[in-house]
């Protein structure tokens, strides 16, 4: 299976803060930089490669290679793992501003629709490393942590897929998602409905399982698009989701709220067999 490995050009492109040679210059002697080219090369070392990269905007040109970056690498064709429709990706993310440490999750890249996913990873959680000497060891040692879940993840892909979800609970479930996205209050800032929110864009996303039903709502509220109402009353579209902190975010808690109903819909079945 090829893909296209980015170069230090492409990279710098998508994402310049990964080049950045020096901190923001407020943080303190004791802050350990080191730039996130070199975690990438390490990473290159171990067989990942960079596959995508974005960083958040800034309106303060002078901090655009301060700002926080994600950079998502997979195996090379030979040695890739395949999670039911996907491929398992590591996500690293970090800002040179001490808004954030280096932080290393696994995900997943669907195929059919090329958008990606950050997992949880049952105990482990995402791996954080602050800044300092020994970064790079870290790092690297957390990948192959991270690695070592990869057949979990790949069980409970299994497990969303062979789960169907009614009408009545996939409402519910994409109710849950727009709370994570606007709040409690949900209702009144959503622009639009949970109906809305579940509209699949291919028919092979149509089918009402679990993993479906996620993955609806997920590329839903990444790539934006849909049509709806502002506060206000006027037509808008929702806008993809570009902040790295927001992607990470709210990948995590979809899956982690997947993750839930799976149970909840394990447990309901055991009691009606008993």
């Amino acid at each position: 299976m090829s893909m296209n490995i980015l170069t230090e050009q492409q990279l710098y492109r998508s994402a310049p803060a990964i080049f950045a040679n020096s901190p923001d210059r407020a943080v303190s002697d004791r802050y350990g930089f080191v730039p996130t080219i070199n975690i990438v090369h390490s990473l290159q070392n171990e067989g990942w490669y960079p596959v995508k990269a974005l960083q958040t905007n800034t309106r303060n040109k002078a901090r655009n290679h301060l700002t926080r970056h994600m950079i998502r690498f997979r195996q090379d064709p030979d040695r890739q793992i395949l999670v039911g429709d996907s491929i398992a990706e590591l996500i690293l993310t970090n800002s040179h501003d001490r808004s954030s440490a280096y932080q290393l999750d696994l995900g997943l890249f669907r195929l059919v629709c090329s958008n990606g996913m950050v997992t949880q990873t049952g105990d482990l959680g995402n791996i954080r490393v602050r800044h300092g000497k020994q970064v790079v060891e870290n790092i690297i040692e957390g990948s192959l942590q991270l690695a070592v879940e990869i057949p979990n993840l790949s069980e409970s892909v299994e497990k969303f897929q062979s789960t169907l979800i009614s009408k009545e609970e996939a409402r519910v479930f994409a109710e849950a998602a727009l709370m994570m996205r606007y709040g409690d209050n949900w209702k009144n800032q959503s622009p639009v409905s949970p109906e809305m929110l579940l509209l699949p864009r291919r028919n092979e996303d149509k089918e009402p399982s679990l993993w479906k039903i996620f993955n609806r709502v997920q590329e839903n509220f990444m790539k934006g698009g849909l049509l709806g109402r502002s506060v206000n009353g006027r037509l808008t579209r929702t806008r993809a989701i570009k902040s790295v902190a927001e992607d990470v975010r709210l990948n995590r808690a979809l899956w982690k709220l997947t993750e839930d109903f799976s149970h909840h819909k394990t447990l309901a079945h055991r009691h009606f067999l008993h």
